[in-house]
């Protein structure tokens, strides 16, 4: 009878992990990048290329929602201006944090092909840093912080067979200038690659479990 109770604990705990796996399931990203685009008014004044670290991601593959995300910049990266702004020809993205805000949800999602799916989501919120330099005269303003809401929905892509995920046009911030007539617009498209899944806490527990289980019935028998 024991063993019987101990082969229906092992059981169980194999069904509630193979559960848990199921649900949203968190992807550790091991490379990113960002692709900036600054601009003012109409005019483009400079693109540069941030990477980016503690990314994660966390995706429901039965629903198809992007539930949680963190992705932060690599410290202290600058984009370089191809047309002096208030003075400046450089913005140091000292840090950047981008993350669900009040009230976030997926809005809509498509499962386009078998683990590839595209996503909308809001709202986004990101809280960065900012220092705006002179590579010339070596003079700054800052480090500002800034936190800025996207509340217009983002589109992004979530593919668990090749590993990558993207988010499409973000605003990192919008940063006034003294001066100038509009505000610096720096917006970013963020890729991300070698997704590797995170096991969940609770299922480690009951994997344990289970093979604590499993070795009670071999050393019964």
């Amino acid at each position: 009878m024991r063993s019987w109770g101990i082969a229906a604990i092992a059981a169980a705990a194999l069904l509630f992990s193979a559960g848990a796996e199921a649900a949203s399931t968190t992807y550790q990203y091991s490379s990113g990048q960002a692709t900036i685009t600054a601009s003012a008014g109409t005019s483009t004044i400079g693109i540069g290329t941030l990477t980016l670290n503690g990314q994660f991601a966390s995706f429901d593959t039965t629903s198809g929602d992007l539930t949680n995300f963190s992705f932060t910049t690599t410290p202290n990266q600058w984009i370089v201006l191809n047309t002096a702004f208030g003075g400046f020809d450089q913005v140091w993205v000292n840090s950047a944090a981008m993350v669900p805000g009040s009230g976030y949800a997926t809005l809509a999602t498509t499962l386009t092909s078998p683990g590839h799916w595209n996503t909308s989501v809001a709202p986004v919120v990101v809280n960065a840093v900012y220092t705006a330099k002179n590579s010339i005269t070596l003079a700054s303003v800052g480090p500002v912080p800034l936190s800025y809401t996207n509340v217009t929905p983002l589109n992004s892509t979530i593919d668990i067979v090749g590993g990558t995920f993207t988010l499409q046009g973000i605003t990192l911030g919008i940063i006034s200038v003294p001066g100038e007539a509009n505000p610096l617009i720096v917006k970013a498209d963020v890729t991300f690659q070698g997704a590797q899944v995170v096991p969940e806490p609770a299922a480690l527990g009951l994997v344990a479990i289970a093979g604590i289980a499993f070795g009670l019935l071999r050393k019964r028998g």
